[in-house]
């Protein structure tokens, strides 16, 4: 496996899997919904350098947007009035191809990379509260559960992992 830079495959990915999460009931967010996984949308939230992709036997396995900054979530919910220096995750998706094979687990081992050379002590990201499923994946790689925010019909979970 290897991670590299692609918005052009992340955001394929990321529209094939919001199709899956629509089908499946999962899409209660203009986040996700399939008509917003283009680069018109995305580049509106992220810049082509945030977007990673791993690629396994030459399939895009598994995407994530990194970003330095609060710029599509803000945390101030859970700091109050003292923002953290922090490296957020958003839109991980994984093909589902490749679902149970600890795509989740790599990501966030990179994303720790990442982190220690912005000299960044936290990672963190945010996902829907009605998910458990999701939520027991981030406790599982060490994410601790900061909050649940209720966010018009929707509930946000805060999740960070502080890192060395």
């Amino acid at each position: 496996m290897k991670i590299v830079n692609d918005s052009s495959k992340a955001i394929n990915l990321m529209h094939e899997v919001s199709k899956w999460m629509k089908s499946a009931g999962l899409v209660d967010s203009e986040w996700w919904e399939p008509k917003n996984m283009n680069e018109k949308f995305m580049f509106k939230h992220a810049e082509p350098y945030e977007f990673f992709v791993a690629i396994v036997d030459g399939k895009t396995a598994a995407s994530v947007i990194l970003q330095d900054n609060e710029r599509n979530q803000s945390w101030k919910f859970i700091d109050k009035n003292k923002p953290q220096k922090a490296l957020y995750i958003h839109w991980l998706t994984v093909n589902r191809e490749f679902a149970g094979k600890n795509m989740p687990k790599d990501l966030v081992e990179f994303t720790t990379k990442e982190a220690l050379k912005k000299n960044l002590k936290l990672i963190r990201l945010d996902t829907d509260a009605n998910q458990p499923k999701l939520m027991k994946i981030y406790n599982n790689l060490g994410f601790k559960l900061m909050g649940i925010e209720q966010e018009g019909n929707h509930k946000t979970a805060y999740f960070q992992k502080a890192i060395k």
